[in-house]
């Protein structure tokens, strides 16, 4: 379901990603688009939804969550293309992850996060 906003040049919907539904809000730039808020979440600038992306949700205090990332980037020689993180909701925050391949095993960072996808778009 889409509902546009005000300036027209955002819509929001809502989605269901592994089962639990998500409301996000986005606009497009240029020709891509881009993720502006999700469950509330703002990012202060629009992340691109293009390629492979990780989007995580993790405790705000807690680091661990990118060091293993940077981590499991290195081992699988994947690079790391773009980082956006939102403002914090209930203590935690978004991360939107552009990558230049999707990693292989996410084994390693399910632990260190609430909720993890993994999409080429």
């Amino acid at each position: 379901d889409v509902a546009p906003e005000p300036d027209s040049s955002t819509g929001l919907v809502q989605v269901s990603l592994q089962g639990t539904p998500h409301q996000v809000m986005g606009t497009v730039q240029g020709s891509t688009p881009a993720l502006r808020q999700i469950n509330g979440a703002t990012f202060k600038q629009p992340a691109p939804l293009s390629g492979p992306l990780l989007i995580y949700r993790a405790k705000a205090s807690d680091s661990s969550a990118l060091a293993t990332l940077t981590g499991l980037l290195s081992k699988a020689g994947v690079q790391l293309l773009s980082y956006h993180s939102s403002s914090t909701v209930a203590g935690e925050q978004w991360s939107v992850v552009g990558l230049s391949a999707p990693l292989p095993n996410l084994g390693e960072l399910k632990p260190r996060v609430t909720e993890i996808f993994q999409l080429h778009l």
